[in-house]
């Protein structure tokens, strides 16, 4: 396709949308500023599913008739995944207990970005905010619902009953649900907590479509705020793995690693490692952040969204899909395909799924194209299925801003030869971004299970207010060098005009043990808060049991 060719009405119809604050959680980083840091200096944060998630080493095995097996206990995890300040929020314990992590998790992270933004204390325009998150599924709701599970096995719903008391015993041993439990399990209630909790009154709701997801709830966010249905929007997702029962699955399509390695484009590549992440990003038209001052991060040009239609079967990957959603991006960008310096692949590392994407790319670009660089993010924290593409989008997101093409971690490619003809480069150390006269822009790819595509393209902002954050005399920045053990958290507010002031931050909190449930008795408790949304300073205090 030429650029004239690609060039469409939708592309110079809309002004670009900024994002203006940043939140997120991946394995080997707790925020924005250690994820920079991780993807700067890759290392594979894969290791052993430990027992306080499920016994591994029972479900170990390479019988490949025991179709509940796993053949490999290699994952990139989060850690501390059971804590959350209910307190902090004003969530009753019990409610809290009850509540999907994926949720709670959800909430910390659009507080963050929120702050990120600066409006912490500033306030914002709650009336026209929308809440659009990426959710798939629910291992909690599987633990929370076992007593259920365990009472029809035990009166033979699924076959003969169990017999004796030790059945019953059982049973009677599981936690069961409580008033509180269903509007924690339902995944539509992790948006509306959002809303709840930061009192929020725009759209409110949570989508699924798979690997897709998060760069799908940044597309709907786009359109949103297109349309006016919006001013702002929190565009997201979260993923947890609780139960094997994920790993087990992906383990019978042989999807997953062998090897406990994730090689996007890899001559050894045989899988990815499932992992976990989310992350939250703060959406605005960009002309009201001009407006406002905000701190801008990057610029969405354009979104793209498709489907592979008819198919044979809904877990193999099709061109036709792909390369739909690609160029409607970048129809919708009003740019040609060879207009971004830097690709962020979906590349997960198997197969089949890799030569079907750099196929589409090579067709896409076409012959002649202009040289960029081609990154996957999953070879350092594995796939985290829906929130996959905005580990990817954040990726780029900071690529873009900060002038560096990440690198990938050192392995042989599979296929050089047709990276070269695609005039694609893998960067191997960290590479300022090509002074070749062209803006900086990035794209970003992801493709989920039963075809849904998402792509998305991203330029840099390059108005010079938008720069810097700064409001009514204050001025915030976000810095890979304001952390550490004197500087911690994601973002930091400096009074005055300028950092150069060297005055110490004010108003840092941190996330910390807070809230935890024992599978067993249901406990929470809290501890050090985290930052609050306006108005909230109290100190939390240890709550009873639910």
């Amino acid at each position: 396709m030429t650029g004239t060719d690609t060039r469409g009405r939708e592309g110079a119809a809309h002004d670009g949308i900024a994002v203006v604050g940043m939140a997120c959680r991946f394995p080997g980083a707790r925020n924005v500023n250690e994820y920079w840091r991780l993807l700067t200096a890759p290392q594979a944060r894969f290791s052993t599913v430990p027992d306080t998630r499920w016994r591994s080493a029972a479900f170990l095995g390479d019988d490949v008739r025991d179709t509940s097996s796993t053949y490999t206990d290699t994952m990139a995890l989060l850690p501390d995944v059971d804590r959350f300040d209910a307190a902090h929020y004003g969530i009753p314990p019990r409610r809290a207990a009850a509540m999907d992590p994926q949720h709670r998790l959800l909430i910390d992270l659009a507080r963050e970005a929120v702050q990120d933004a600066g409006w912490e204390s500033d306030g914002f325009d709650r009336e026209e905010t929308s809440v659009i998150t990426a959710l798939t599924e629910s291992g909690y709701r599987e633990l929370s619902t076992l007593r259920i599970r365990m009472r029809q096995l035990a009166g033979g719903e699924f076959g003969a009953p169990a017999a004796g008391p030790e059945a019953q015993e059982q049973v009677r041993a599981v936690d069961g649900l409580h008033g509180s439990s269903v509007a924690g399990l339902l995944l539509n209630m992790g948006p509306n907590s959002i809303s709840s909790v930061l009192d929020l009154h725009g759209e409110s709701y949570a989508l699924d479509s798979a690997c897709s997801g998060g760069l799908m709830a940044v597309a709907n966010a786009v359109h949103a705020l297109r349309a006016g249905r919006a001013r702002i929007a929190l565009a997201g997702g979260a993923q947890l793995v609780l139960a094997p029962d994920l790993l087990v699955g992906l383990c019978r399509i042989g999807a997953v690693s062998r090897t406990g390695r994730c090689l996007p484009f890899g001559a050894e590549a045989d899988g990815f490692v499932l992992g976990e992440g989310a992350g939250v990003l703060v959406l605005r038209p960009l002309a009201d952040a001009v407006a406002a001052g905000d701190r801008v991060y990057a610029v969405i040009r354009g979104v793209g969204t498709a489907n592979d239609g008819t198919v044979q079967g809904g877990l193999h990957p099709r061109a036709g899909g792909q390369l739909r959603a690609l160029r409607r991006a970048y129809r919708d960008a009003a740019l040609p395909p060879d207009a971004v310096g830097y690709l962020e692949a979906h590349g997960t590392g198997t197969t089949v799924g890799d030569p079907v994407e750099l196929g589409v790319l090579r067709e896409l670009r076409g012959e002649g194209a202009a040289p960029a660089f081609l990154g996957a993010v999953k070879a350092v924290v594995g796939h985290s299925l829906n929130s996959a593409g905005l580990a990817g989008l954040i990726k780029s997101v900071l690529a873009v801003q900060r002038g560096v093409i990440p690198p990938q971690p050192p392995f042989e490619l599979a296929d050089a030869g047709a990276l070269a003809a695609a005039r694609l480069t893998v960067a191997t150390r960290p590479t300022p971004w090509p002074q070749d006269g062209r803006p900086r822009r990035a794209g970003v790819s992801a493709f989920g299970f039963g075809g849904p595509a998402s792509m998305s393209c991203w330029s840099r902002a390059r108005n010079p207010r938008t720069a810097g954050h700064r409001r009514r005399g204050r001025t915030s920045w976000s810095s890979p060098r304001a952390t550490g053990p004197d500087w911690p958290g994601t973002h930091g507010t400096w009074r005055g005009s300028s950092r150069r002031t060297g005055r110490r931050p004010t108003g840092w909190r941190t996330p910390s043990p807070a809230v935890r449930r024992s599978p067993s008795a249901s406990r929470c408790w809290s501890g050090t808060p985290m930052t609050p949304p306006p108005g909230w300073g109290r100190r939390p205090r240890p709550w009873p049991a639910a």
